[in-house]
C-alpha cells in the first residue's frame, strides 16, 4: 500500500566541502592540523567528501540524520566523538546496515536502565532494557554536524532543518520525515472505546523555556514539509512537561496531523516510517483499513441518495429494502434514509470491523509486512485488447521465455553437506575462489563435457542418467531428482540442428542472467518433522544450483514459432496476437513440440547433474570431504509443461500442467516423491537473490487440490533488468554484501547489477503468503555465504 513519491534527479550541488568540515572541527576545539587532516581523509576515503546532493550515499545519510533528530545523539570534542541511535534491536539493525552503506561499522549494545521522571501529573519510575548503536568516529560526527544534525541535548539547543534539505527533491524530504517520524511521531491509533476513527498523530518535542521559540520554528518547518505532500497539520497548545532537580522547566511543543481519513492515507502512503517496523506495519494496515472504510462510506452516501429517489417515485420501503439490503446496508439504515431521521452524513456500519479486529482477521500469517488478505467477491469476464503472454501481463519487469514458449526446464538442485556454518568460515574465501574457477559460468561459457552430434541426442533422451553413466555423479542422485532426471517421450529428431550445435559444449555450465550457484546455511527451521525427513538441520551448509538448458531451450522456442504459426492457420485458431501461436496438444504439431520440450528438460537435468558433480569435487578438494558426503536433497524444474495425473471433480485424469513462474510442489503421498519424503510432501526449492534468504517449502494437500500440486519458485522481479543496470553497479553491490559476510563472485558486473537484491520483490512476504494460504508449507530459511554468478 505504501507508494512514496516520484523520483527526481538530485542536483550536482555541494552540501559539505573540506572547508566546512575544518570549520566544524575548529569550532569544537581542534587545533592539531594533522588530526584535522586525518578526519578529512577518512571522509574522502569513504567517498563522502566533497559531499554533493547527487552522491549515492546521501539518501542513507538523510535517513540517519532524520532519525538523529529524534532518538539520536551527536557529540564532538577534540578528545571524544559519538553518534548514537536508540530503539528496538530489530530496527537498529536497519540503521546498522545503512551505516555500513556509508562506510562505518559498529554494533548494537544493550543494557538495563532505571528512570525516574517528574511529569506534570505525577512522578514516574520504570526499568527497561536500552538498545543502542554507538559510533565513535570523529569523521562521522563532524559530517553529521556539518550537514545540520542537532548536537548533544536537543532540549537545550537551537536547531532547525538545514536549508539544503528544505530545497532538496521531494523524495529526499520524504526520507528525512519518515526516519524522524519513525523515532518521534505517535503510532497509528484509534480513538479510545471507539475503534473506527483514528487520533490525529502527534509530533512532540521538549524544550527548555529559553529555546521554546527555536522549537516552534522547527515544528513550523515540519508543517511546511508536510504541506508539500498535501498533508494537513497544526500546532496545538504547548504545556509544561516536567521540572528537573535544578528547577528547570521543560515545555512540550506539539504538532498534530489532521485525523481526516484521506489526510492519514496520504501521510502513511506518501511518507510512512523508516527504522520502525511496528509503526510501518500499522501505517500500511491503516492505509488499507481507511481506504476500505471510505469506500463503504461512499457506498452508503450513494445508496442514501438513491433510496430517497425511489421513495419519491412511490416505491414502498419493502421494495426499496429488497433492492439495497446487503452486508453494510441494513434495514435500519434504509428506514432512516426514507423517514429523514438522519441529520449528519452516514456513519460506518457496525458490522464493519474495528481496527483491532481488522488487524487480527486480515494480517494473520503475514507477519509485520503490512500486506492484508483480500477476499475475491466476484469474477467477471471483461473486454480486453492488450497483450497477454504466458499468463502474465506485458510489463517490462516480467520475464518471458522464448517468445511465449516454455522449453528450458530452468530449475534448482540443492545439495546437502555434513558441514556446519562454522566449519567453512575460515576457508570461505578459498572455497569461493575454487568454485568460481571450477564452475563454468557466464554468457557463452563452455563446459568440460564436449559432445558430438550422436552424444547430444543421447543427452536429450537420457537426461541426468546419461551424464551419470559418463562419471558425473552417483545413481542415487536420480532418486532425488524430479522424474528421476529423465522426462519421457523426448525425441531429439524434433530438435533442430542449430539448437543442438548451441549445446555441444554447454552441458555443465551455469550460464548468466538470474542463474547462480550459492553456498548457504540454514538459518531457521520451521517444520521439524519435514526437516528430519529431508535430513537437514539448523546451521547446516547447503549448495543450491539454479540453471536450465542454456541456449538449446531458447532455440527450441525460436524454432517452433514458424511451425506453430502454420499450425494455427491449419487448425483455424483465431489469435489476439500473432506471437500467441499454438496448436492442439494431440495434434501432430503439438506432439512434436511437447517432445522437443521434454528434450529441453532432459538437457537441463543433465546440466545440473554435471554442475553438482563439479561442486562435489571442489568441496572434496578444499574441505577434505568424500564426494559421496555431498548428497542431493532434491532437484526440481520450474517453467515447464508436463503431462501429470490429477484428481478433478472426483475423477483421476491426465492433464497438461503448464507452470510459468512456478514449480512442481506435490503434497504428501504421491508416488513420484522419494520414499523418505512421501509422508511430508515434496521439497520445493525457492531461490532468493544474492543478498536475501532462500527457502525450502513442502507441497500440501490443499496445493494438490487448488493448483495441481504447484508451488512458488522465487520472489519475482519488481524492476526490469534495464532499470536495474541504470540504477545499480555490480561492484558496489558485491562490496556492500561483503560487509554482511556474503562473498559474490561474478563473471560480469553488469549481470550482477541486473540481479541486484533491490530489483526483486521481498521473498519473505512471498513465502509467508504461500505458507499462510496453505498452498505450500515453510520448512527452512537459508542465508547465502557465497554466490557465484555468470
Amino acid at each position: 500500500p505504501f507508494e512514496g513519491v516520484p523520483y527526481e534527479k538530485p542536483k550536482n550541488k555541494t552540501i559539505v566541502d573540506e572547508n566546512k568540515i575544518k570549520e566544524v572541527l575548529k569550532k569544537h576545539g581542534y587545533k592539531d592540523k594533522v588530526k584535522m587532516k586525518q578526519v578529512v581523509e577518512e571522509l574522502k576515503k569513504r567517498g563522502l567528501l566533497p559531499l554533493k546532493l547527487n552522491n549515492e550515499k546521501v539518501p542513507f545519510l538523510i535517513k540517519l540524520i532524520g532519525y538523529s533528530f529524534g532518538d539520536g545523539h551527536v557529540s564532538l570534542t577534540k578528545e571524544y566523538a559519538n553518534v548514537s541511535f536508540y530503539g528496538k534491536a530489530g530496527d537498529l539493525q536497519n540503521i546498522l546496515d545503512d551505516l555500513k552503506k556509508i562506510g562505518y561499522s559498529t554494533t548494537i549494545y544493550s543494557r538495563k536502565r532505571k528512570h525516574r521522571i517528574n511529569t506534570s501529573y505525577r512522578e514516574v519510575s520504570f526499568t527497561y532494557t536500552e538498545h543502542s548503536i554507538n559510533c565513535g568516529a570523529h569523521s562521522l560526527a563532524a559530517l553529521f554536524i556539518a550537514m545540520g544534525a542537532p548536537e548533544r541535548n536537543k532540549a537545550r539547543g537551537d536547531f532547525e532543518i538545514p536549508q539544503w534539505l528544505m530545497e532538496a527533491p521531494l523524495w529526499y524530504k520524504r526520507l528525512f520525515l519518515a526516519a524522524f517520524f519513525g523515532a518521534e511521531l505517535s503510532s497509528p491509533k484509534t480513538v479510545t472505546k471507539h475503534g473506527y476513527n483514528f487520533y490525529g498523530p502527534v509530533l512532540s518535542i521538549n524544550k527548555k523555556e529559553n529555546v521554546v521559540k527555536s522549537g516552534k520554528k522547527f515544528l513550523m518547518q515540519i508543517k511546511k514539509l508536510l504541506s508539500e505532500f498535501g498533508i494537513k497539520s497544526r500546532l496545538i497548545k504547548e504545556r509544561i512537561e516536567y521540572k528537573n532537580k535544578a528547577g528547570e522547566v521543560s515545555i512540550r511543543l506539539r504538532l498534530q496531523i489532521s485525523s481526516e481519513s484521506k489526510n492519514l492515507i496520504r501521510l502513511y502512503k506518501k511518507v510512512g516510517f523508516e527504522y520502525n517496523t511496528e509503526k510501518r506495519f500499522l501505517g500500511n494496515v491503516t492505509i488499507q483499513y481507511l481506504t476500505l472504510k471510505e469506500k463503504i462510506l461512499e457506498l452508503r452516501k450513494k445508496i442514501e441518495k438513491e433510496v430517497k429517489e425511489l421513495r419519491n417515485k412511490g416505491f414502498s420501503s419493502r421494495e426499496i429494502k429488497k433492492v439495497f439490503c446487503q452486508k453494510y446496508i441494513n434495514s435500519r439504515f434504509i428506514e432512516r434514509c426514507i423517514w429523514g431521521g438522519r441529520k449528519t452524513a452516514p456513519r460506518i456500519s457496525f458490522v464493519f470491523p474495528k481496527f483491532g479486529e481488522f488487524i487480527k482477521t486480515y494480517t494473520t500469517g503475514l507477519g509485520k509486512s503490512g500486506v492484508v488478505w483480500e477476499k475475491i467477491t466476484r469474477i467477471e469476464t471483461i473486454s480486453f485488447r492488450g497483450k497477454v503472454y504466458d499468463f502474465t501481463l506485458g510489463h517490462e519487469a516480467h520475464n518471458f521465455i522464448a517468445n511465449g514458449f516454455v522449453v528450458s526446464n530452468c530449475g534448482v538442485r540443492t545439495l546437502k553437506t555434513p558441514l556446519k556454518r562454522q566449519d567453512i568460515e575460515a576457508v570461505k574465501e578459498k572455497l569461493a575462489e575454487a568454485l568460481f574457477r571450477e564452475i563454468p559460468a557466464g554468457l557463452g561459457s563452455e563446459g568440460e563435457l564436449r559432445l558430438n552430434p550422436s552424444e547430444i541426442d543421447e543427452v536429450l533422451v537420457g537426461g541426468a542418467e546419461y551424464v551419470i553413466n559418463r562419471g558425473y555423479g552417483f545413481k542415487e542422485d536420480l532418486e532425488y531428482t524430479e522424474l528421476n532426471g529423465k522426462a519421457p517421450n523426448a525425441d531429439p529428431h524434433n530438435v533442430s540442428q542449430k539448437a543442438k550445435q548451441r549445446q555441444y559444449r554447454q552441458v555443465g555450465t551455469l550460464g548468466s542472467g538470474n542463474h547462480y550457484l550459492e553456498v548457504q546455511y540454514i538459518e531457521e527451521i520451521f517444520d521439524e518433522n519435514a526437516a528430519k525427513a529431508f535430513g537437514i538441520s539448523e546451521g547446516q551448509i547447503l549448495v543450491s544450483i539454479h540453471c536450465g538448458s542454456r541456449a538449446l531451450g531458447h532455440q527450441i522456442g525460436m524454432d517452433y514459432i514458424q511451425e506453430l504459426r502454420r499450425a494455427t492457420q491449419k487448425h483455424g485458431i483465431k489469435l489476439r496476437d500473432k506471437e500467441l501461436v499454438c496448436a492442439p496438444i494431440q495434434s501432430e504439431e503439438g506432439q512434436r513440440y511437447l517432445s522437443a520440450v521434454n528434450a529441453g528438460m532432459n538437457c537441463a537435468f543433465a546440466n545440473r547433474q554435471v554442475l553438482a558433480h563439479l561442486t562435489r569435487k571442489v568441496f572434496a578438494k578444499v574441505l577434505g570431504l568424500d564426494e559421496k558426503e555431498v548428497k542431493t536433497l532434491y532437484d526440481v524444474g520450474h517453467n515447464t509443461a508436463k503431462i501429470e495425473r490429477h484428481e478433478i471433480n472426483g475423477e483421476s485424469r491426465e492433464v497438461l500442467v503448464h507452470r510459468k513462474g512456478s514449480t512442481r510442489g506435490f503434497g504428501p503421498g504421491r508416488e513420484e516423491i522419494p520414499a523418505e519424503y512421501r509422508k511430508v510432501g515434496q521439497p520445493i526449492l525457492v531461490g532468493g537473490t544474492m543478498g536475501t534468504a532462500s527457502y525450502i517449502l513442502t507441497g500440501t494437500e490443499k496445493g494438490m487440490q487448488e493448483c495441481f500440486g504447484s508451488g512458488v519458485h522465487g520472489a519475482g522481479r519488481k524492476m526490469s533488468r534495464h532499470a536495474a543496470i541504470k540504477r545499480f553497479r555490480g561492484e558496489r553491490i558485491a562490496a556492500e554484501l561483503k560487509h554482511k559476510g556474503i562473498i559474490i563472485k561474478a563473471h560480469s558486473w553488469r549481470g550482477a547489477a541486473e540481479e541486484a537484491p533491490q530489483a526483486y520483490k521481498d521473498i519473505d512476504i512471498v513465502v509467508n503468503v504461500m505458507d499462510a494460504s496453505g498452498i505450500n508449507k515453510k520448512v527452512a530459511r537459508l542465508r547465502p555465504i557465497i554466490t557465484i554468478k555468470g
